[in-house]
């Protein structure tokens, strides 16, 4: 039986509060550009990822959608029971390969009855969800793409634990809003300054550090967020 998981909110219910829950979790791989949910579509599980971050989606126009969160270790995906349903009110796509522990949203209304601590967790957690989505809709009006790239890059990274990001300019600009060469001439300027280093289909961090002094404030508000209950 696996006792331990890479996913920092199943964590925080401690070991004995893990292997209680674990019987009812069943270890999934997610596949990239897996859609979890569509829109409009009844939330059967949900995802608690380990090492796979797992993006919102909503539609700009037509053929296009634009990522306004992203949801990894930190958190679940297909937490529609806490805004009062069970139907998806986005597009729900895997980003970045990896693993994910899948409870059935059932399992999840019996379990949180029971489990005090996970209730408290996943209402926690999506009052900080709604904050990161609420102040990346600030940083999209206002802070400079460069600022943007390096904040995404940095939750893209907090979430995978890895430097190596699969991930290419192409797909970056989908996920941003905006164009192949913005995300370029952005990518471009960190490459020159050493903090990052890509190639194609590849994007490999650095310097951590340095790419922190190129986000925004964003990056530093959402993460204290999470941490403020997970750490």
């Amino acid at each position: 039986m696996q006792e331990t998981t890479g996913n920092r909110l199943l964590s925080k219910l401690g070991r004995e509060g893990y292997r209680r829950l674990q019987p009812k979790l069943e270890q999934v791989t997610l596949h990239e550009n897996q859609v979890l949910y569509a829109l409009g579509e009844v939330v059967s599980h949900v995802y608690f990822p380990n090492d796979a971050i797992v993006s919102l989606l909503i539609e700009a126009d037509e053929g296009r959608t634009v990522e306004v969160a992203m949801e990894g270790n930190e958190g679940a995906a297909g937490v529609a029971i806490y805004f009062g349903g069970l139907v998806s009110c986005n597009l729900s796509r895997v980003r970045h390969e990896g693993t994910a522990m899948r409870l059935p949203v059932s399992t999840l209304a019996e379990t949180a009855n029971s489990y005090g601590d996970l209730d408290d967790l996943m209402r926690r957690y999506v009052h900080a969800l709604c904050m990161q989505i609420a102040q990346l809709g600030v940083c999209n009006r206002f802070h400079s793409f460069d600022a943007r790239l390096a904040r995404w890059l940095l939750m893209t990274h907090d979430r995978t634990g890895t430097r190596k990001l699969n991930t290419t300019q192409r797909s970056i600009a989908q996920m941003l809003g905006v164009r192949r060469s913005t995300v370029t001439d952005a990518a471009s300027g960190l490459l020159k300054q050493n903090v990052i280093y890509y190639r194609r289909g590849r994007i490999e961090i650095l310097d951590p550090t340095r790419l922190r002094g190129a986000s925004c404030p964003c990056y530093g508000i959402i993460k204290r967020q999470y941490d403020s209950f997970l750490d």
